[in-house]
């Protein structure tokens, strides 16, 4: 048994691309099973997820300028999600169009199909523990939905069309993650009316550092503007860049590691050109070292396990899921 579960790490290591008939029928090795065709599957998708964008075949996200300027509305029911005192939440009345902004956010999925194109391809970029959210600037003022499209947050800020001085037919529309008064940018579907949702992933991220850098008083805390923006931190997949990517930003308290495809455009909803890993499975998974105190948060989990347990636990079923059903 000892050689068997050995052979079995090894080829999880590789990217859980595990040869089903190497199992056998042991319950023990079910979720390994599962996780083999789900890799499958999340690999068949990805290159069917290529080749319609590629062809022009995706279908539209969403109107970007009838998103920002839709009547401001907010959420005056409770929500475990929201942090009115951390955002400075300034309610303008009870929501009448409640769902607008519901479903905006472009999702991950497990991470159980290694790429082969994974290091000259793909993106990591570190995702802090905080609160996921649609931030979008119009109108004079800044609002943060969050995944549910409930209003979060409502502040002055620097970005394009977020604040008083702003220009009336300016608008700016990002992906973030919010923690103690910062936004984590994670992607950019608008800026300052131009529009870059339908535009390849590397690209969006050229233009969102090439307008944080150009806007550095987006970092800087005052009394009018105490929310601050900064780009979350990335790198190239190789294993060189992530090791190095993870020691230097130590401090942050991450959630997770999010893995974009260089031609991934911004739909809403999960997509498999987009992947998500914990950083203790780093090592296991994409054989990249990382920093000890990220070493014992698995508490004795193998990757495989601690997937299909948070699945089980919070009822989680993926596209890949679906698609297994349906088969």
């Amino acid at each position: 048994m000892g050689d068997d579960l050995d052979a079995l790490t090894s080829q999880l290591s590789g990217g859980f691309q595990v040869d089903p008939a190497a199992l056998g029928e042991h319950p023990r090795y079910s979720q390994f099973k599962n996780l083999s065709k789900a890799a499958e599957q999340q690999a068949k998708r990805r290159q069917e997820k290529l080749e319609r964008q590629k062809n022009g075949l995706f279908d539209k996200m969403m109107k970007l300028r009838n998103l920002a300027f839709d009547d401001v509305t907010s959420d005056e029911e409770d929500d475990e999600e929201a942090t009115t005192e951390a955002h400075e939440s300034h309610h303008v009345g009870k929501y009448n169009k409640f769902g607008r902004y519901a479903d905006k956010l472009m999702l991950s999925e497990w991470l159980v199909d290694i790429p082969e194109t994974l290091s000259e391809e793909w993106t990591m970029v570190m995702a802090p523990i905080g609160k996921r959210c649609l931030v979008v600037a119009s109108r004079g003022f800044t609002t943060a939905y969050n995944k549910a499209g409930r209003q979060v947050g409502q502040f002055q800020s620097r970005l394009p069309g977020g604040n008083s001085r702003s220009k009336h037919q300016s608008w700016t529309i990002l992906d973030c993650i919010y923690s103690n008064h910062v936004y984590y940018v994670l992607d950019l579907l608008s800026w300052n009316a131009h529009e870059y949702a339908e535009n390849p992933y590397d690209f969006r991220q050229f233009m969102l550092q090439s307008k944080l850098d150009e806007t550095p008083e987006l970092k800087m805390s005052t009394a009018g503007f105490r929310n601050i923006f900064v780009l979350a931190p990335r790198c190239k997949c190789s294993r060189e860049d992530m090791a190095q990517l993870l020691a230097k930003e130590n401090d942050l308290r991450l959630d997770g590691l999010l893995f974009y495809h260089k031609s991934v455009v911004y739909e809403p909803g999960q997509s498999p050109l987009v992947g998500w890993l914990k950083p203790w499975m780093l090592p296991e998974i994409l054989n990249v070292s990382i920093p000890e105190k990220y070493q014992q948060e698995s508490k004795g989990q193998s990757s495989a396990q601690f997937i299909e347990s948070f699945n089980q636990k919070h009822k989680h079923q993926s596209k890949i899921d679906r698609t297994m059903e349906q088969d």
